[in-house]
């Protein structure tokens, strides 16, 4: 997780990808529902940095779920 976090912050879209599964589920701070690594990376480009999540899973290693603290 903390893989990912540096990711968005280094706005470093390629290595972010690699962390995350093909079918991410990312849920945002407004429960907006993001599904996989192109949504996420799309709406992460254009918005702030997230917090730490308040709920994730890993799949296969891989960032499977993401669930924002509601904001």
């Amino acid at each position: 997780m903390c893989d990912v976090l540096d990711a968005i912050e280094c706005r470093d879209w390629s290595r972010l990808r690699r962390l995350l599964h093909p079918n991410v589920h990312w849920t945002t701070a407004v429960e907006e529902h993001l599904h996989g690594a192109n949504e996420v990376i799309a709406r992460l480009s254009n918005d702030p940095p997230p917090a730490p999540p308040s709920y994730h899973e890993l799949r296969d290693g891989l960032i499977s779920r993401w669930i924002d603290c509601p904001g």
